[in-house]
């Protein structure tokens, strides 16, 4: 049992058996959750990166079909580039017969004219030099300025600059999302460019040709995790309802969401052309923005209809699986802890089994069967420790028989010293109680004396000698009276013992003893507190009483302490004549001085009890210094509460708090 302020701790509740399950135990679990979580935390990036790759698998795949998708129109391309020809010369001649003056060209009479070339709808443009829809038949498209990109506006400058006719690949509208084949033809002015443009949006509906919407679905279908998937096209830059830069948007399979921050996110694509993924785990799903580019090709508007595909993920699917990894993780985890546990206490009691029999054998031996042999068990380590108790046994029988005959040797000498000390403490009291009685008797005849010597003084008459002879003998009956009373103080010393002193209470209580006029005691001791003899209070009242009657005329007595980091001093000093220097130390022997040369002998008596030194340290006509040297554990501070140690030799010992 160990104490640690007050408080208690026991050990040993538990078998060494218990001690050694526990420690299997922790171990084992330790590198069980270490192994688990290794395993969980692989598990989880195993599924993430299956997922992420199949992710990547699909949406490269998805990506190339786009691509494809695009390419795989180049044959009408070829079929409508000779009734474009046709059409856009038959367009220009309309243009010279007006002499360059675009507001008396009738569009929609001329188109009516160029349509017997074509078998689809189609629609008329005038471009300006700035890049501008000034004029055409499909109205919405009026105003249109393509200075906003500035890679298809430099081809249409070259058109309206040069001589020959360009064609376009079918592309998909700017405004309304379907899908057309264009073609150009300069003015011959180069201030306009001519443009038809063929819809092939209805034919390709009726041929069932719907490209992004058939992909959206495709992809849709082929994994679980995908809620949405829609095709943007850079009409979303400038387009004031995002849904028109979807084409074919009718044909998608699910309803549109809008999602806040849409637009910034494919701007922000379209102008670095590079992906993006936003996750959102509160509605558990991601959205990726994916940027597809068109194939590289000489038509006029390669590069114009780059696209991004948005497609929506749920994350469900995969929360469920590593929530499954992490029960079949735990699960694996509970039943090898399990097992660990059978483990454990098989290993726990198969090393305690010899361990518990050594035990039992060395319990018979110490209720007092010495003879009781310590039975062999298993394992070498425990054969030496039945060898050793075995041993230890036989010399602890040879020292009890040797132990018991020394006790009976010192019960003897114990009962002698008990008698002798009996004695003595009769005999002190008998000495005590004989000085006792003795120095009631003197004091009685000192009274007596002392009485007759007055009654005497005033019968006597005067005769100029007698009352010298009076004061001589009145001095002798005083100190054979303070004789007495230092034998009754010395008796005392040591016979109780030492206390804690509070030296400012104890010199107060000097100060109401003794009539010491104008003289100021100063206490400058701080509360300290000496631990010493009882009769402490007497070296207090001889230190003042000795200044007043030996110092002269002295204004000032203090008391003063000087804490170090062990010793500390109790200086007390006053301003009177001082000691010479050759009395410093006499001052302190019995029976010098100009009375009876008690009280300083009696006060350094009392101190030596407890270790204190005593010195007088002072300059003679300078005032008297004495300085009580107090050892450590002898001094503190006011503390109630504080209980002084005990060192090894039966001494209080106190401390500064």
């Amino acid at each position: 049992m160990s104490r640690i302020g007050r408080k208690e701790y026991h050990f040993g509740q538990y078998s060494l058996s218990y001690h050694i399950m526990i420690i299997i135990l922790i171990i084992g679990m330790v590198f069980t959750g270490i192994i688990c979580a290794f395993l969980f935390f692989e598990g989880k990036h195993s599924i993430q990166s299956e997922y992420l790759v199949s992710q990547r698998y699909g949406e490269a795949s998805l990506l190339n079909a786009v691509q494809l998708a695009d390419q795989s129109f180049s044959f009408y391309d070829n079929v409508y580039n000779p009734p474009l020809r046709l059409g856009l010369l038959r367009f220009r001649n309309y243009y010279n017969q007006s002499q360059g003056l675009t507001e008396d060209l009738d569009l929609y009479k001329i188109r009516d004219d160029i349509s017997i070339f074509f078998d689809m709808p189609i629609d008329l443009y005038i471009f300006d030099s700035s890049g501008v829809i000034v004029d055409a038949t499909f109205e919405s498209d009026i105003g249109l300025d393509f200075s906003i990109y500035p890679n298809f506006n430099q081809r249409l400058t070259k058109i309206r600059e040069g001589d020959s006719i360009e064609f376009d690949a079918v592309v998909t509208g700017t405004r309304l999302g379907e899908e057309r084949k264009y073609a150009y033809i300069p003015t011959p002015d180069h201030r306009y460019i001519l443009e038809i443009g063929i819809k092939l949006d209805e034919f390709f509906k009726k041929e069932g040709i719907s490209k992004y919407p058939r992909l959206a679905t495709w992809y849709s279908k082929t994994r679980d995790d995908v809620l949405s998937a829609w095709i943007f096209d850079r009409t979303a830059l400038v387009t004031s309802d995002i849904r028109t830069s979807v084409q074919g948007f009718d044909a998608y399979p699910y309803e549109f969401q809008e999602y806040e921050g849409r637009e910034e996110y494919l701007k922000q694509v379209f102008r670095e052309e590079e992906n993006l993924v936003i996750e959102d785990p509160d509605s558990h799903t991601v959205v990726k923005y994916i940027y597809i580019p068109q194939i590289p090709s000489n038509s006029v508007s390669a590069g114009l209809f780059d696209k991004i595909v948005e497609i929506t993920y749920s994350t469900t699917g995969i929360k469920e699986q590593e929530t499954i990894l992490f029960y079949n993780v735990l699960i694996l985890a509970i039943g090898v802890i399990l097992i660990m546990v059978f483990i454990a206490i098989g290993i726990s009691r198969y090393i305690v089994q010899p361990v518990s029999q050594i035990v039992e054998d060395i319990e018979i031996i110490a209720n007092g069967d010495y003879n009781h042999r310590i039975r062999q068990t298993k394992g070498f380590e425990f054969q030496r420790i039945e060898s050793s108790i075995q041993k230890m046994v036989s010399s602890l029988k040879e020292d009890i028989i040797s132990i018991q005959q020394k006790s009976d040797e010192l019960d003897n000498e114990l009962t002698h010293r008990l008698s002798a000390e009996k004695s003595l403490r009769i005999i002190n009291y008998k000495l005590s109680l004989l000085s006792s009685i003795t120095r009631h008797d003197i004091v009685n005849k000192i009274s007596v004396v002392s009485s007759g010597l007055d009654l005497l003084e005033e019968d006597v008459p005067d005769n100029g000698q007698t009352s010298r002879y009076f004061a001589t003998i009145r001095d002798a009956v005083n100190s054979i009276h303070e004789m007495i009373l230092f034998t009754r103080l010395y008796e005392e010393m040591g016979t109780n013992e030492p206390v804690w002193h509070n030296v400012s209470q104890k010199i107060n209580e000097v100060k109401k003893s003794l009539n010491y006029g104008q003289v100021m005691i100063i206490d400058k001791t701080n509360n300290l507190e000496i631990f010493a003899d009882p009769l402490f209070d007497r070296v207090v009242y001889n230190l003042i009483e000795n200044a007043l009657r030996h110092g002269g005329e002295i204004s000032t007595i203090e008391f003063a302490a000087e804490p170090g980091e062990s010793e500390c001093l109790l200086i007390v000093r006053d301003d009177g004549v001082g000691v010479p220097g050759m009395e410093k130390e006499l001052i302190f022997k019995r029976g010098q001085g100009k009375n009876t040369g008690l009280g300083l002998f009696l006060a350094r008596e009392i101190l030596s009890l407890t270790d204190i030194i005593i010195t007088e340290t002072g300059k003679a006509g300078q005032g008297a210094r004495f300085e009580l040297t107090l050892p450590p554990g002898r001094w503190r501070n006011n503390d109630p509460t504080a209980v002084p140690d005990t060192d090894d030799t039966g001494d209080t010992l106190g401390m500064m708090k």
